[in-house]
């Protein structure tokens, strides 16, 4: 569900275009800019990271259910000197996600050794990027923790960098 006009009326602001909802329980969040978004609940605390980083700024999200990913998508903001920090915290989550595939990859093996038969999980993880209109992460809704803990790497990472 889109953000509804009624919504907007009652809370006297108006909404961010991109940021969706499908039912998920969903909070708002003031942005530095002012705006006010509604942001599902599950991805309330990529969202608020992602948007501290001088630089970036977070266009759209939705928490997923499987078996539709999640995502958020962000572009560079207007802060002077700090455009590239999208593509810092875009290289960095990679680097990061990576490490995270391969210890899946890892335990999941692990566990074909020890009881001859394929873990559940084994296909459950999933992690996808696009270029386009700024960049988007996607993820299984699995895979979240990882996506979260890869983020608050690199945003780590990405202020060190710029």
């Amino acid at each position: 569900m889109t953000f509804k006009e009624s919504n907007q009326a009652k809370s006297g602001k108006m909404l961010r275009d991109g940021y969706v909802s499908f039912g998920h329980p969903s909070v708002m969040l003031k942005l530095g800019s002012g705006e006010s978004v509604e942001i599902d609940k599950g991805v309330i605390d990529l969202i608020k990271l992602m948007n501290s980083i001088p630089g970036i700024e977070t266009k759209g999200s939705c928490q997923g259910q499987d078996p539709n990913y999640g995502y958020v998508q962000f572009m560079p903001d207007d802060t002077e000197g700090k455009a590239h920090a999208s593509i810092y915290f875009m290289y960095h989550i990679l680097k990061n996600m990576h490490a995270a595939w391969v210890k899946h990859r890892h335990v999941m093996w692990e566990y074909e050794q020890s009881t001859g038969s394929e873990h559940p999980d084994a296909y459950k993880f999933k992690f996808t990027t696009e270029l386009g209109n700024g960049y988007v992460l996607k993820w299984s809704p699995y895979t979240y923790p990882a996506v979260l803990a890869a983020a608050r790497k690199a945003a780590e990472e990405t202020r060190q960098n710029t």
